[in-house]
């Protein structure tokens, strides 16, 4: 939801009008629809039942999508890095919610205004729908993920896609906690912890620390994610 209320880590930004010349400028034909907006560690985008007709774009940070269950679990779907965009649903209600992992800027896009720039700008339609592309796959994978993997293929399946997206030359700095991974792979957070250690003793990973991970043996790895 987009606010009026001051900057600060535990409320909602103000949106300012995304300039033209600014080093955020996507392409010139996105710059007169976008907001470029702030969001602290744990700060809420929008929430799960709200009225959508904005989508985003990530400039800096991490957004983790979620969606409470009937037995009041969370399941992660994803989590959007710089360049990616989240945001467009089927209809006019967010049915998932949106939250910065760390201290996260987005651009917020009026949807009909975007939808206006497409329409004149052949360029802002592709990157759209490059954009909406890659989120489709991403969702395929991550049930070909859950469906099919055991708790140790899908803990490594995740460091080698955040590896990849990051272009971290397989030492992480992870954004997420262990129970956002968790909740991501649909495991425990003692099953992720467990994991993780069993990919310490066999010499696949070091940690440095709890956020930060070495990957040693990509060939074993990627074997274990096939």
């Amino acid at each position: 939801m987009l606010t009026q209320s001051a900057v600060h880590d535990t409320a909602r930004p103000t949106p300012s009008i995304f300039p033209a010349s600014s080093n955020y400028a996507l392409s010139n034909s996105w710059a007169p629809v976008g907001l470029v907006m702030s969001f602290g560690r744990n700060t809420e985008i929008y929430a799960e039942g709200e009225a959508s007709g904005h989508v985003y774009k990530v400039l800096s940070g991490v957004v983790r999508i979620s969606k409470l269950l009937p037995d009041g679990r969370r399941q992660i779907s994803a989590f959007h890095m710089p360049g990616e965009m989240f945001g467009l649903e089927v209809d006019q209600i967010h049915h998932v919610s949106a939250e910065a992992v760390t201290a996260t800027k987005v651009i917020a896009f009026k949807w009909d205004g975007l939808s206006d720039a497409s329409s004149k700008h052949l360029n802002v339609l592709r990157e759209l729908l490059g954009l909406a592309m890659q989120g489709l796959r991403h969702t395929q994978d991550h049930l070909l993920l859950l469906g099919r993997k055991n708790a140790l293929e899908r803990l490594v399946a995740f460091l080698l896609e955040i590896d990849a997206r990051t272009g971290s030359r397989h030492i992480i700095d992870l954004a997420m906690p262990r129970h956002d991974i968790a909740d991501y792979l649909g495991l425990t957070l003692e099953t992720v912890s467990r994991m993780f250690a069993e990919l310490k003793e066999a010499g696949a990973i070091k940690l440095e620390s709890a956020r930060r991970v070495h990957l040693l043996d990509l060939a074993k790895l990627k074997a274990l994610s096939a």
